[in-house]
């Protein structure tokens, strides 16, 4: 399997619901070298009160527990970055650029060199933390409408003190909305009639990037104006308005937006495809979420996943001798 001709390449990486019991447990074993990247990772963050560590949740503890947030995040972060370690070690691409969904942000971050491993991990553990302890709320997926349309719709309702606000905007035909449980129940009914094929509640914690959000990102702001971001060599697309960034200010500037803000991924597809040429994209960690959402979107554009060792040949072996436009 190879491919002819330069590739304008952007690497992409997941955000939370992509996890499951197992993932990067391979790559764990298949060197000495991820095995110390997972063993660091493992170091920064703290026990589950049962006395696991954050590997034995994400390699062998259960379903519930990995699902829990605040070990969710550091787990699809490290595997992710893992992903990206193995495949950089095989063959060196520099992309165009990056972009991660939500807390993807933070592991392009990494691979920008706006961050490093032993900076972003406590980062990502007190983010997991804020959100998981946040005011309880839910989310729905929208199926089938446009994100003007499910704003408009969400705007004409009476909600009173109740929220439902466009939490993702993922494609132009796949919208998620953040809110209050009420708030979600009474939109969805006015959704449906307003032409969505489906909405379909999400087995989530919380309401994520919703305004219930406000009080921990006010936390979660005051650890990133500390942490030491670095000029990324690598632009990020940014989640909060889709625009590349590569300057240390301006990426520690929407990564404190983030939290309580609208993913825009239909505009980080955008700046990728329309904007930058981007024609190749590889998706690093555990899912099929974000190469799934390109290739419905751009059908042209060539998608590859590294997830495990299997496809970290496969993929490594596509690019190996092959230009890549930077």
């Amino acid at each position: 399997m190879t491919l002819n001709g330069s590739k304008k390449v952007a690497f992409l990486f997941p955000g939370q619901g992509s996890q499951v019991v197992g993932m990067g447990q391979d790559f764990y074993e298949s060197s000495e070298t991820l095995k110390a990247f997972f063993d660091r990772v493992n170091a920064l963050v703290t026990p589950n009160e049962a006395g696991q560590s954050l590997l034995e949740i994400t390699f062998k503890g259960s379903t519930e527990e990995l699902n829990r947030t605040i070990y969710t995040q550091p787990s699809i972060l490290a595997v992710s970055l893992a992903a990206y370690e193995a495949f950089q070690a095989q063959v060196q691409v520099t992309p165009l650029a990056v972009a991660g969904h939500s807390l993807g942000e933070f592991s392009a971050l990494v691979a920008s060199g706006a961050l490093s491993v032993d900076v972003v991990v406590p980062i990502v553990e007190k983010r997991a933390s804020l959100m998981e302890t946040a005011p309880k709320g839910t989310m729905a997926a929208v199926l089938g409408l446009t994100a003007d349309v499910v704003k408009q719709t969400l705007e004409a309702l009476d909600l009173n003190d109740e929220i439902a606000v466009v939490a993702n905007d993922n494609s132009p035909s796949q919208i998620v909305i953040s809110g209050t449980v009420k708030g979600i129940e009474l939109a969805s009914p006015a959704l449906k009639d307003a032409g969505a094929k489906r909405v379909i509640s999400l087995p989530v914690g919380g309401a994520f990037h919703s305004p219930l959000m406000d009080v921990p990102a006010q936390a979660f702001a005051s650890l990133l104006e500390k942490a030491p971001f670095q000029d990324a060599q690598i632009p990020v697309i940014s989640n909060v308005d889709a625009q590349a960034k590569s300057s240390a200010e301006a990426l520690k500037t929407a990564s404190i937006l983030q939290m309580p803000s609208s993913v825009q991924w239909t505009k980080t597809m955008q700046s990728l495809v329309e904007t930058l040429g981007v024609d190749t994209v590889i998706e690093f960690g555990p899912g099929k979420v974000l190469t799934g959402l390109i290739k419905k979107t751009y059908p042209d554009v060539q998608i590859y996943n590294v997830y495990d060792t299997a496809s970290l040949a496969e993929v490594s072996g596509v690019f190996q001798g092959s230009p890549v436009l930077s």
